[in-house]
């Protein structure tokens, strides 16, 4: 007998399988890991399939067994193959999602895990209401996909407990998906309770804790597993549900190769494990609703929040009105006022504001020179506090140069920063409230394996008067004190010339806002922009989801966009910027036909890391089957993203 076997070595990525002979004796199945003698030494390897058709060149044998004989199931490997296909991506790349480092080493002797025994918390148990309950039966009585949609702190979570318990009672296994690590910690504080063996995946856990996690949820031993996209992958022995939280967030989409998407390769997963998948968000994407609308999945609706209290009261400040009543401050007069009202009250605050740094850019007044980047040709960051002294960073590529006193280009003095950044939304704040209690989370702070666990701790204790955040604390967050947020700037990415822009503000809009009075009395969100009538800030203003969704879904229809077509994008990066327009305009017309349409253009960041990009997005009914038509030669080079989150 012979066996096709994916050795773990980067040249797989070219040749998938090599042929070995399978020793007498040996009992191995497709999934088995496998040792196997390669090029002068050993490695392990997957087999993926075994036959008796004796090849025509000398094989070698097999060396031995890994110590977990059998690393996936045939339900994962079924997956892989359509990942490989569906994202024209190598089948090494789809296999080493689903399986950790430290799984594919040869192990020399059997490690012991001490096991810790957990102290079981009694559970708090909230009843559910009517319609709460009413959701729940109709989703075990139809084992059909659903999507709930439920406004912020309408209680989709005790939803999904109450699924996740009854599903676990039955012996099967659940998988809650959260798309951000910020996220897991309130999570798990909230299912310990009923379910002391959870097990949490995320890309802080170590390579060591991820294996030992992996075999026990392999083993049937984990009811429950909380984690982000990659935890999709685990090795389920029997799964039931798959609950995805926030679906609609973009986090969900891998950004290298596989350029998966968490939501399609879960509704993949549901097909071949049989797992019922449920869908949960306050503003689900225009796809997942669509799907709702025609019936694809069952649709349930939560309109009231579970404490009783109204959605907070949005006000939108016209940031423009503000520079004519002589006010520079990114404050508006309006926020000052009630944030120093909240203090009072004992009350907490969270300001929003997608940027991290102190200022965007840094200019010379003279002569109008503006620093920027020198692999990246990009404004660099200014930043005054992460470093020992104030430095410029390019956020792309990780440059880092100091502050300049003098201009690079003129020997001007007349240095200006512009723009604002979390840092700088800090300093401020200090300056006006020297007695808050502020804290700043972004990519800067949050950078300890605990940092979520201990910003969550300090939110719950209320020893945070003023959480200053980037996106990772807009969803999500269910803290009961907060009743005032501050959307410090909402133009940030309102003009993108992307036809996913409009939805993207929306829903971060709406679901920063929901942060806002979650428990007994009615919140305040104060929007501060110049765009007061975009809208996607008008329809964020009145949470109006129905009516943004309407007139979304029909200028997708007029233009064919997703969900009535699909798109894939193609990028080619070189170092001249020559090759990279040739490459695209010859691919571009090769894609050409009837019925699908093909742009050339140099992407929106055209210059990275030293390094010019280019796109070609290819329209169409299905872009995939042009692909598949051309050859390797003709691809190669090609960064190749299906459905993707941004067209540019």
């Amino acid at each position: 007998m012979f066996a096709e076997i994916l050795v773990h070595h980067p040249y797989s990525r070219k040749q998938e399988c090599f042929t070995y002979e399978i020793p007498e004796g040996f009992s191995v199945e497709r999934g088995s890991g496998v040792e196997v003698p390669f090029q002068k030494g050993k490695k392990p390897g997957l087999i993926l399939r075994i036959h008796n058709e004796k090849p025509s060149f000398e094989t070698r044998a097999i060396s031995g067994l890994l110590r977990d004989e059998e690393l996936l199931f045939d339900w994962q490997l079924k997956l892989a193959d359509w990942i490989s296909e569906y994202y024209f991506c190598s089948l090494f790349d789809a296999l080493r999602l689903m399986l950790p480092k430290n799984i594919f080493r040869v192990s020399k002797k059997t490690r012991v895990v001490k096991e810790t025994l957990k102290k079981h918390k009694p559970e708090n148990v909230l009843e559910l209401t009517e319609t709460q309950a009413q959701i729940v039966s109709a989703i075990l009585a139809n084992p059909k996909g659903a999507l709930i949609h439920g406004i912020t702190g309408s209680g989709k979570t005790e939803i999904y407990k109450s699924l996740i318990k009854n599903f676990v009672q039955n012996g099967c296994q659940c998988l809650l998906l959260v798309p951000e690590i910020s996220l897991t910690p309130q999570f798990v504080k909230y299912f310990e309770t009923g379910f002391p063996d959870l097990a949490v995946i995320h890309s802080r856990i170590s390579e060591g804790k991820r294996a030992e996690i992996w075999r026990k949820i392999k083993a049937g031993n984990v009811p429950l597993v909380i984690g982000s996209r990659s935890a999709l992958f685990s090795p389920f022995k029997k799964l039931g549900l798959i609950v995805m939280d926030e679906e609609h967030e973009w986090s969900y989409k891998q950004d290298q190769s596989p350029r998966y998407h968490a939501r399609d390769a879960a509704l993949k997963i549901s097909e071949l494990t049989g797992a019922q998948i449920i869908f949960g968000s306050a503003t689900p994407s225009i796809e997942t609703m669509h799907a709702a609308k025609t019936d694809k999945l069952n649709l349930f609706t939560l309109s009231e929040r579970i404490s009783g209290t109204l959605l907070p009261d949005v006000k939108i400040v016209d940031m423009r009105e503000e520079l004519r009543a002589r006010n520079f401050s990114i404050f508006s007069d309006l926020l000052e006022q009630k944030i120093r009202s909240k203090l009072d009250a004992k009350e907490q605050t969270i300001l929003f504001l997608n940027r991290r740094g102190s200022a965007s850019s840094t200019l010379c007044r003279d002569c109008g020179f503006v620093m920027k980047c020198t692999h990246c040709e990009l404004p660099l960051t200014y930043h005054a506090r992460k470093f020992k002294t104030q430095s410029l960073l390019c956020h792309h590529c990780g440059l880092i140069e100091k502050m300049p006193t003098f201009c690079p280009n003129c020997k001007g003095e007349r240095i200006k920063q512009l723009g604002v950044g979390t840092e700088r939304v800090e300093v401020e704040l200090q300056k006006l409230f020297p007695l808050a209690r502020i804290a700043r989370a972004d990519r800067d702070t949050m950078n300890r394996k605990d940092s979520f666990e201990n910003l969550h701790e300090k939110l719950q204790n209320g020893t945070i008067d003023i959480l200053i955040g980037t996106q990772m604390i807009g969803k999500g967050f269910d803290i009961p004190n907060v009743s005032l947020v501050g959307v410090i700037l909402a133009d940030l990415g309102l003009h993108i010339p992307d036809f996913r822009t409009p939805e993207r503000i929306f829903e971060l809009l709406t679901q920063v806002a929901g942060r806002a009075g979650r428990r007994k009395k009615q919140g305040e969100v104060i929007i501060q922009t110049y765009n007061p009538q975009h809208p996607s800030i008008l329809h964020s203003q009145t949470h109006n989801y129905l009516g943004f969704y309407e007139q979304e879904i029909s200028s997708r229809k007029e233009a064919l966009l997703p969900p009535f077509g699909k798109l894939v994008k193609l990028m080619f990066v070189h170092e001249s910027n020559t090759v990279c327009e040739e490459k695209a305009n010859t691919l571009q017309k090769i894609l050409t036909a009837k019925d699908h349409a093909s742009f050339a253009a140099p992407a929106f960041l055209p210059r990275v890391q030293g390094k010019y990009q280019w796109n070609v997005l290819v329209q169409g009914p299905d872009p995939r089957v042009l692909l598949k038509k051309l050859s390797s030669q003709e691809l190669a080079g090609w960064r190749i993203d299906v459905d993707p989150i941004l067209s540019i």
